[in-house]
């Protein structure tokens, strides 16, 4: 593979058919990530390797910006292999995307081949919710706090992170900041029962320096009016950051289904009963229930599918989502994590008590599944109700998460 290889540019399709080559493997180092509480160093080179990481990378620092079809596809597909290895190396991908808002400074910083060897990508850890406090000196801000759930801070080189700046206004300035994850202190705080791989540890700062330029106020990048747009003119960059990023994070759950379909329907071939000692494939019920939960996820997918290439095309012609479109995005991908949670369950069922021994690949997708749907981003109390006063005609929030 030549994904190291930074005059090479790669499709979507040839990525895609890069990673699907990994599923094997990353089902079989699942366990042991689990047990270290990270991904294994073998894990990111093989990605390294797909080319995988300059996915959004602008093409003019050497990425291949691509179509935006593709990318919670790699969510997905990392997803049948290992749902923790999917969030966690899903986002350090993904979160190259963000750095093409910040000002032009910091994207040659970033991706000019100076951080990373010159590598041409970012591994960057991305805290979602606002914390400590920034406060404005001469050149910049001094940044103290803590933030929760830093997703792959092991692996990461630069970290992003919102804060309040003190004494902005009312309400306070909100803004969007990086900083070399060595000025983090990285505290051991993700003792947990599942997603344990994605180390998603607390990290603090304690009066940190950050010039100006690494900064971007959160509601222009929400809006897509922050300055580093200037020097990206691909349709890419101009979808809501919400809209972009949610389906992805839908996506390892959504991969998550497809792999236990995939393993359950292989082990059904062959169950017997207890008890009965009857082939499970000779009963009518089993053969019903598989057939409705097959049906189930190919609703589930098509949803998923359509509405992704809803994102794209729209944005592709009009430049932008307006936001009835951007609140029903977000319920679509409640309502997919809400399916794919219900059929990795019910798939768990069919197999069977073997699915909870710990050598089964069964266990820990259910696991993984069952913590990462209750993550805040999949609420559907509250993305069903803001896509339901669009409907109605209704005022939308204007700090809504959309």
């Amino acid at each position: 593979m030549d994904g190291g290889n930074l005059s090479a540019r790669l499709s979507g399709d040839e990525i895609i058919a890069r990673l699907e080559t990994l599923i094997p493997r990353l089902r079989a180092r699942a366990a042991a990530a689990e047990e270290a509480g990270r991904i294994s160093q073998e894990t990111i080179q093989d990605l390294i390797d797909t080319g995988v990481f300059r996915a959004v990378v602008p093409v003019r620092f050497g990425g291949f910006e691509l179509d935006y079809r593709y990318v919670p596809l790699i969510f997905r597909t990392l997803g049948r292999g290992c749902v923790s290895t999917a969030w966690t190396m899903g986002f350090l991908i993904y979160h190259n995307f963000q750095f093409a808002h910040f000002p032009e400074e910091a994207q040659q910083e970033v991706w000019g081949h100076k951080q990373g060897a010159g590598r041409g990508f970012t591994m960057a850890p991305g805290q979602v919710m606002p914390a400590g406090k920034a406060i404005a000196v001469d050149g910049g801000f001094r940044l103290s706090g803590r933030w929760g759930y830093a997703t792959g801070i092991n692996h990461g080189d630069w970290m992003l992170f919102s804060a309040p700046v003190v004494n902005s206004g009312q309400p306070n300035d909100v803004r969007r900041f990086y900083a070399p994850v060595s000025d983090f202190r990285v505290l051991d705080t993700w003792k947990v029962s599942a997603m344990r791989a994605t180390g998603s540890h607390d990290v603090e700062l304690d009066d940190v320096f950050v010039p100006e330029y690494r900064s971007v106020k959160v509601s222009d990048l929400r809006n897509v009016r922050a300055a580093g747009l200037q020097n990206n003119s691909g349709y890419l960059w101009r979808i809501p950051l919400l809209s972009y990023m949610v389906p992805g994070g839908a996506g390892p759950l959504v991969g998550a289904a497809e792999a236990m379909f995939e393993i359950v329907t292989d082990t059904l071939r062959n169950k017997v009963r207890a008890y009965s000692l009857n082939q499970a494939k000779q009963q009518m019920s089993t053969r019903v229930r598989l057939s409705q939960i097959d049906m189930r996820l190919r609703a589930m997918l098509a949803l998923y599918e359509n509405t992704i290439l809803e994102i794209e095309n729209t944005v592709r012609a009009t430049g932008t989502l307006d936001l009835p479109a951007r609140a029903r995005n977000r319920a679509v991908m409640s309502h997919t994590v809400a399916e794919a949670h219900a059929i990795v369950n019910a798939l768990a069922k069919e197999a069977g008590s073997r699915s909870i021994y710990l050598d089964s690949p069964v266990q820990r997708f259910v696991r993984d599944v069952n913590a990462l749907a209750t993550h805040a981003l999949f609420d559907f109390d509250h993305t069903g109700e803001l896509h339901a006063q669009a409907l109605l005609g209704m005022e939308l929030p204007p700090h809504a998460m959309i």
